[in-house]
């Protein structure tokens, strides 16, 4: 049997003491081909678990899991050829153009001090084409606006080549074009073996995107299932505390969910 390529069971965290557990008790896993959402309310741990999830955080209890491996026992750079991880905050004033940027996710592939070779030099080309940020190459990333710099990063993500990604946010800044470029580029990526765990604040794109969510609450797992089964109005009222609708797409079957505002 093909190990999950990210198995996370029973983590507890907390980021300082005398604080309520930022993630308490949860476990969840992401399989070859498989996208998998994070979601849940602001505070609910979401970027605490992904990071947890990349070998970032070390929680107090629990195991994390990399294709089967304890990831806090493999090397950086092991672990690194294993999950990509793009961040919420991404600094903005880097001093690199977007082919840099996109340079730095072969590090992990590289000897200590090894230069880039073509082939790690085609791959971040490539790369930038899938994030639709080929045009923005010999631009610093300074220069670019929050949306294009969104672009570069991923395309720093994809070309990790890793086979796991795990994206806090990745849809912050870009338009609609782009996040359902993004999501393509992502389930591609799925039906070749890979996977992902994407942290996603939109719900409707979320059911979209994902085979799975994992709804969180209070550092605490509330709801997981297929979109259909977490994203329903009495789970979704209960982790936001505020009521929404959820009716679905006449096209696709897929659950849509808007808050409910009186007027």
């Amino acid at each position: 049997m093909t190990a999950p390529l990210l198995a996370i069971d029973s983590v507890r965290y907390r980021h300082a003491a005398h604080v309520p557990e930022a993630v308490a008790g949860v476990s969840l896993r992401v399989d070859p081909g498989e996208v998998v959402g994070l979601i849940g309310p602001n505070a609910a741990g979401k970027s605490t678990l992904a990071r947890i999830a990349c070998g970032l955080l070390r929680p107090a209890t629990g195991t994390v899991r990399l294709r089967g491996d304890d990831a806090f026992a493999l090397a950086r750079r092991e672990r690194a050829r294993r999950v990509a991880f793009l961040s919420q905050e991404e600094p903005a004033d880097l001093p690199f153009t977007a082919r840099e940027v996109a340079l730095m996710g072969r590090a992990p592939h590289l000897g200590l001090w090894a230069l880039e070779a073509p082939g790690d030099r085609a791959l971040a080309v490539a790369a930038l084409a899938e994030a639709d940020a080929l045009d923005l190459a010999d631009r610093p990333v300074a220069q670019l606006s929050g949306g294009e710099r969104q672009r570069v990063f991923l395309a720093r993500a994809f070309a990790q080549d890793a086979a796991l990604l795990v994206l806090d946010e990745p849809t912050a800044a870009l338009d609609l074009a782009h996040q359902v470029l993004l999501v393509t580029a992502v389930r591609k990526r799925a039906r070749k073996g890979r996977g992902a765990l994407l942290v996603l604040h939109d719900l409707a794109l979320a059911g979209a995107a994902c085979d799975r969510l994992v709804l969180l609450r209070g550092g605490r797992l509330l709801a997981e299932g297929g979109p259909q089964d977490v994203l329903r109005p009495e789970v979704l009222g209960e982790a936001y505390g505020t009521q929404v609708d959820v009716v679905p797409d006449p096209a696709t079957g897929q659950p849509l969910v808007a808050p409910r505002i009186p007027r």
